[in-house]
Order: structure tokens, then sequence, then C-alpha cells
């Protein structure tokens, strides 16, 4: 569950409540990574051994790219690759965006990439959920309220359904543009467009240059993406990341 730590212009800021299992000690209990810049918070998540996906992994894979970078990437969670070598998006899929997003005239430079997991979930399988919340919460809520890209891309389901807090699918999502706001760690919010995107695995898996495919769709996404990176134009509308049977929701659940 998520305990309410305060409201920010209407918007609820929360944390996963409790954070790590009976018996594990937090080392950066809610409020203690609230200050500080960036490379020391990413000095601390390097430093993380609290949850249980840590032992199993070689290294903490934080994040790679500077600050003021106008994109943010948030992908899924460490691969085999990524786990060796200690940096994002670097394994066959990274670089198949690589490659993408080189073909639309963005640079891996104009980036900043990090993942909602930071340490490799076993087995190469995606991050379960709880595991999504606690290290997120942690890690990757602090690094957002540091960051203010022009554009953010939510790589891969986990990321789209974290940062969206949706239960849609990524057929439901991708193509489209959402507002993402959040915290901005001094008493307000900002806001940024979001795209959510087929994860480059995902590509590889169905390799196939065929209109309407998913390669077809992704460059179709990423070329929108870059329009809005360059101020060629600002997205047209923004859709609504909660399914149809949730809006109107009471907040009660």
């Amino acid at each position: 569950m998520f305990r309410v730590v305060g409201e920010t212009n209407g918007i609820r800021i929360t944390h996963l409540w409790p954070p790590y299992p009976a018996g594990v000690t937090d080392p950066y209990p809610a409020g203690t990574l609230s200050v500080g810049t960036l490379a020391t918070l990413e000095g601390q998540n390097r430093a993380c051994r609290a949850c249980h996906l840590r032992p199993g992994c070689t290294q903490v894979v934080v994040a790679e790219g500077r600050a003021d970078a106008p994109l943010l990437i948030v992908g899924e969670g460490p691969g085999a690759h990524e786990d060796r070598e200690g940096r994002p998006f670097v394994g066959p899929g990274g670089q198949l965006l690589d490659r993408i997003l080189h073909a639309a005239g963005i640079g891996r430079d104009e980036a900043y990439l990090t993942n909602v997991v930071k340490c490799r979930p076993p087995g190469h399988r995606d991050p379960l959920p709880h595991e999504a919340r606690t290290c997120a919460a942690h890690w990757l809520e602090p690094q957002l309220t540091r960051l203010r890209p022009r554009v953010i891309l939510a790589v891969g389901h986990t990321a789209a359904a974290y940062l969206l807090d949706t239960r849609l699918n990524m057929s439901a999502l991708r193509g489209q543009w959402f507002r993402y706001r959040h915290d901005d760690g001094q008493g307000g919010t900002y806001e940024a467009p979001l795209m959510p995107l087929l994860h480059p695995a995902y590509l590889l898996r169905r390799d196939t240059r065929a209109p309407g495919g998913p390669k077809s769709l992704t460059w179709r996404d990423i070329r929108e993406a870059a329009a809005v990176l360059r101020g060629d134009h600002e997205p047209q509308q923004f859709a609504d990341p909660a399914p149809p049977d949730m809006q109107g929701q009471p907040g009660l659940f």
C-alpha cells in the first residue's frame, strides 16, 4: 500500500509503505532523499542493498546522461548486458533503440536514461509490480524531482504503467501523448509530455518492417517524439491513461 506524505497543488505525494520486507532495514527512510544533487542520489542508489533483487545481480544500474538533458528515457529494468556493464540500454534492445533514435535525429547524449527498477530481475523476467513500486518510490521518484525534461519516453509496459498509474496495455497506450506531472522537489510541480514506446526487446522478437507492424508503429512514435523534442510542434492532444471502467471512479481505492 501507499502512505500519503504530502500534497502539492492537489497532487498527492506518496511513498510505498512498508517499503521493504519485514526484517529488512530501509537505509534511506522516506524524506532523507529530498535534498542533495542528482549525483549524490545516484551514488546512494549504487550502494543500495536493501531489497531482494540486489543479491542476485552484479551491480545496481542507476542511470546515464546529464541532468539537464531535454529527453528522459525510462525503461523497465536492467538486462544481462546492462547488469554486466553498469549502464542502461546497452544490450541488443538498447542498441536498437539507439539506432532508432539516431535515425530520428536524436543522439544518446541528448537523453537521461534510467529504469523503474535498478537491479536486474532474475531469469530475464519483467519486474513484478511490487518490485517496481518499491524501487521507484525510493530511487526513481527522487530522480524525477531533479530532472526537467522536455519530453519523456516510457519504454515498455512496466515504465508506462508506473509513470501513468494505469492498467491499460501497451497497444492501448502507444502512439499517444499523456501529461506527466510530478513533484518538482521545491514545493511545486512540473509537467512534461510523455509518450509510451514498445520495448525494443519486443521489436527484436518481431523482426518485421511491414506497415502497421511493431517497428513501423515505433518509428512513427519516435518521429512524433523527435518533432516535439525539437520544438517543431506541440502535442496536438493528450490521452487519458485511466481505462474506461475507471474513469470518474471516486478515489477510494
